[in-house]
């Protein structure tokens, strides 16, 4: 017997059975093919905007408002936890803070003690992995208010500056600037000058950092020191490097010279042409 002539006659050996056990009367009726489900439309997450967000994802049983008095063990999995929540889904950050500082820190780093109630310290930092970033950070002051928006790079209980602390770190940041009703500050009126060139180092060994200075001090109110961090280069020399910027107001030719670290801004420039 060839084999579809036997799975025939198995087919119909099974069919009769079901027929036998179901009583006469008993139609057995082929099976209609379910329709494919419809894909589910994904939402997107809601965006981290206070602490308490970032604590939402943790079990309640942890108890994170007790966090201070936890086991390295236990900020290990809650620290596991926030990752696997809040960074690996790539969560959006949306958050309004007050400035304490902006730092040189290998990179530049804007970060804001966040008010709470937990019992200890909670900090928002983020950092300039773009240079885009830059201009906006070179506006800012300690007590700035500003809106911080980009994605939640690290969550983290740790102990950090001599004391239990949970860490918050957001990357691709934009930061906004506020007023105090919450609406996005007006940029100060801009100093015109345009800059021809910009260098960075000592001696015979000089980095073109043109193209930095001039996207900086094109934002109003911007304000840098003459760091490597905020010039992308360090001419690995020794003593104090300089910067020196050629540029015109008014279509007159100057020249700002100034030593390492020393402020720089558009209108620092404005007053040395006067």
């Amino acid at each position: 017997m060839k084999l579809p002539s036997l799975l025939l006659c198995l087919f119909s050996l099974v069919a009769n059975a079901a027929l036998a056990a179901d009583g006469p009367g008993v139609v057995v009726k082929p099976a209609i093919p379910a329709k494919p489900a419809a894909p589910r439309l994904g939402l997107k997450p809601l965006p981290v905007r206070t602490y308490r967000d970032v604590l939402a994802v943790l079990p309640r049983e942890m108890e994170p408002q007790n966090a201070r008095a936890w086991s390295a063990a236990e900020k290990e999995v809650a620290n596991i936890i926030m990752k696997k929540k809040l960074v690996d889904t790539a969560r959006p950050a949306l958050m309004r803070l007050r400035v304490s500082e902006v730092s040189d820190w290998g990179r530049m780093i804007v970060w804001a003690t966040v008010e709470n109630e937990e019992g200890y310290a909670i900090r928002v930092f983020s950092g300039a992995e773009n240079p885009a970033m830059l201009p906006s950070l070179a506006t800012l002051k300690p007590g700035d208010l500003i809106q911080l928006e980009g994605l939640m790079e690290s969550a983290k209980f740790e102990h950090l500056w001599g004391a239990a602390a949970l860490s918050i770190c957001v990357r691709d940041g934009k930061v906004t600037k506020l007023l105090p009703n919450g609406l996005p500050a007006p940029k100060p009126v801009g100093v015109r000058l345009s800059i021809v060139s910009a260098v960075y180092g000592a001696g015979s060994h000089f980095s073109d950092v043109t193209d930095r200075v001039q996207a900086i001090l094109k934002e109003p109110g911007a304000v840098f020191a003459a760091k490597p961090h905020w010039l992308g280069a360090d001419p690995q020399v020794e003593g104090d490097k300089t910067l020196i910027v050629v540029y015109l107001v008014g279509g007159k030719r100057h020249v700002y010279t100034v030593t390492e670290a020393a402020e720089v801004s558009a209108d620092l420039l404005a007053a040395a042409a006067q």
